[in-house]
């Protein structure tokens, strides 16, 4: 039995064959077999038919049944097309998240929802003291953070339930909710208002509040946020910035094609 270094060194090295394999794909050679991929990358015939077996099983490749070759398979559509999503936001959004930034003076999040997770895809930070710091790329849960719960109020219950039902809840503060009951009550009052509130829920010191931002299919596909130190932000302040967010998130989605 082989060391754990040298079995992640295996796994490594297949992983890579595999992208070499997804590589020698493009317009001049649309379609590849099995003796052709293997002569191009040197291996042995027996290495490339498992690897295209498992980039096949994955959906990244796909046999032609008339000529028994491979060509790419639909599920890198898939991910170019989330892909092409984010870039479609944060270039739409941009203007208005400058707009919200100097208007509030604080820091600006953008967020889309990816399974119960949010991804933080752009931020403009506050030149003021204090101010929160989230990395572009981070990965937040859904039930703690206002973007996920945005973005989540206006799912179909249904679907929402599921997702909360999907992942064990973490608490990060003590102000963290977590039962998929209060969760869902949280929806309901978010939803209603138009916009959801983290009330040191993610993390303690600060609130944020976030509102969904939606595409030409009415469908959530992302949130804009505040994120304001507490000193900054009393009980009686949180309207005044969630109604703002409300007015730039509608303002994006319109620009993305959202009609209510």
């Amino acid at each position: 039995m082989g060391s754990p270094k040298t079995t992640e060194r295996r796994v490594m090295g297949s992983l890579q064959r595999a992208f070499d394999i997804l590589d020698l794909f493009s317009a001049s050679s649309p379609e590849l077999g099995i003796t052709e991929i293997a002569q191009r990358l040197e291996l042995h015939k027996s290495t490339a038919s498992g690897l295209i077996y498992s980039l096949e099983q994955g959906g990244y490749l796909d046999q032609n049944p008339e000529n028994r070759k491979y060509r790419l398979g639909l599920k890198l559509l898939e991910r170019s097309t989330v892909l092409l999503g984010q870039i479609e936001i944060r270039e739409v959004a941009r203007p208005f998240l400058f707009e919200l930034r100097d208007w509030s003076q604080e820091s600006i999040n953008l967020a889309i929802h990816d399974q119960s997770e949010v991804v933080y895809i752009e931020r403009y930070l506050s030149e003021q003291g204090l101010s929160y710091r989230n990395v572009i790329g981070k990965r937040a849960p859904v039930h703690s953070t206002a973007l996920g719960k945005a973005i989540l109020s206006e799912l179909p219950v249904e679907e929402a339930e599921d997702i909360l039902q999907s992942y064990k809840f973490e608490k990060k503060t003590e102000y963290t909710l977590l039962t998929v009951e209060a969760v869902l009550n949280d929806l309901v009052v978010s939803k209603d208002r138009g916009f959801a509130l983290d009330d040191q829920e993610h993390g303690l010191g600060g609130r944020c509040v976030a509102s969904p931002i939606f595409d030409h299919r009415v469908r959530p596909i992302a949130a804009v946020s505040i994120s304001v130190p507490l000193a900054r932000i009393p009980k009686n302040r949180i309207s005044y910035y969630g109604n703002k967010v409300k007015e730039v998130a509608h303002k994006i989605s319109l620009k993305l094609g959202y009609r209510p």
